[in-house]
């Protein structure tokens, strides 16, 4: 029995809005506009799933009221204030499709957050608001040239979008979004928005991208640079803010356009962690041998140059920087073609990790037989420390000079700046 109506009266010079509702089949309506709305009413809708959930399309933008009308917002911070001519709910994505004029068809993703304020979250400091499962989507894309007459719009974002209220404007302290697994893992942590209101925080799905060793050519695609998927499932997310904490909870699930099986998504998942991790004992490798090198050559430079000792400590530091020099490419003059374990290592991550589909046996066996490449060249590694790095500690702790201490992973990762 429950109508909206909307009047127009600006063509008679009237600008004020008139938005209506009726509970008696039009017998009677109701005024439903405040202070807060501007612009001539075009039109104005009702969700399909919370009846107290409103949308208003003005001349001057899109209003939002989550209590049958009592109370108006203005929505986004990305819709400007341009007149809405029309309003449409997505049945299948429950997105709200807006019609303007002179700036086309803009989409506000997902209304679920909103369908959750209710009375109780709107008293609340802060709290997650429900968000309908994050799609792991198909990595795709293309290049064209078609000038500047075609329509145009931003493809999907391949992130996870988790979505907060503030009762207030968060001022002082931190303010961080953390995701975790399910062993309580941090997976990832960034900093949040921090406005009064609704807040959406973006969570790309995948772990950092790898630290790879420093080398003269790039290696790798486009997906090498990028962390692995993590599985699909269900994540804790989890608010600091200041010395309060908040926790809600978001799910992942497969692109339903995806053909791949659940076992071979999972193999191409496991494939491209175990690669992710090959990359990275690279980097650690590459970066003791460097950090080695340098304590060495520091060593050598305090004893005097006809010390016997001196000429064995600088033979050490050219033992580090030979198996180094090793691992990735070094030869300089733009794109030279050379390829060592870092760059074949990362030119299979990538295309491992931009499909996800099973890898090919042959991805398979390349990824086994750079593994046990990697496996030697740490061998190499422990061997050097165990073997002529201790004499040569014992010599240097004799003459009263401080050892040469490889780097712990630890204290490696400790190092680590990536976000």
């Amino acid at each position: 029995a429950t109508a909206y109506a909307t009047f127009d009266g600006h063509t008679d010079g009237d600008m004020k809005p008139y938005v209506y509702r009726t509970r008696d089949y039009g017998q009677t309506w109701e005024s439903l506009v405040t202070a807060d709305v501007t612009g001539y009413a075009h039109v104005i809708r009702q969700d399909t799933v919370n009846s107290n959930l409103l949308f208003l399309g003005t001349e001057f933008g899109l209003f939002v009221s989550v209590d049958g009308g009592k109370n108006w917002a203005r929505a986004g911070t990305s819709l400007p204030p341009v007149a809405v001519r029309d309003l449409v709910i997505h049945p299948r994505e429950h997105d709200l499709i807006i019609a303007t004029h002179g700036r086309g068809i803009y989409i506000l993703d997902d209304l679920t957050p909103l369908r959750g304020l209710t009375a109780a979250v709107l008293e609340a400091e802060a709290a997650f608001l429900p968000s309908r499962p994050s799609v792991q989507k198909i990595p795709a894309g293309e290049q064209r040239f078609d000038g500047d007459a075609d329509f145009t719009a931003s493809s999907p974002e391949g992130t996870a979008w988790i979505t907060y209220y503030l009762k207030r404007r968060h001022v002082f302290g931190d303010l961080r979004i953390e995701v975790l697994d399910s062993d309580g893992k941090v997976l990832y942590s960034a900093p949040g928005e921090r406005r009064r209101g609704v807040n959406r925080f973006e969570w790309p799905m995948r772990l950092k991208g790898p630290k790879a060793p420093p080398a003269t050519q790039l290696g790798g695609n486009l997906f090498s640079l990028f962390g692995p998927l993590v599985p699909e499932g269900t994540y804790t997310v989890r608010m600091i803010k200041g010395k309060e904490t908040y926790t809600g909870q978001v799910k992942l699930v497969a692109d339903p356009r995806a053909k791949h099986t659940e076992e071979d998504r999972a193999l191409a998942r496991r494939s491209a962690r175990q690669l992710y991790e090959m990359v990275e004992r690279l980097a650690f490798l590459s970066d003791s041998l460097a950090d080695l090198r340098e304590q060495a050559r520091d060593r050598a430079s305090k004893l005097l140059e006809k010390d016997p000792l001196r000429k064995r400590v600088e033979a050490l530091a050219a033992a580090f920087d030979k198996q180094r020099g090793a691992l990735a490419a070094t030869r300089e003059g733009g794109i030279t073609g050379e390829e060592r374990l870092r760059e074949k290592t990362l030119s299979l991550y990538g295309a491992v990790n931009g499909y996800l589909g099973r890898p090919t046996q042959s991805q398979l066996d390349r990824m086994a037989a750079l593994d046990k490449e990697l496996q030697g060249e740490v061998a190499a590694f422990d061997a050097l420390v165990k073997g002529e790095l201790a004499v040569v500690n014992a010599a240097l702790e004799k003459k009263k000079a401080e050892p040469l201490k490889p780097m712990t992973e630890e204290e490696w990762r400790a190092k680590d700046q990536r976000k």
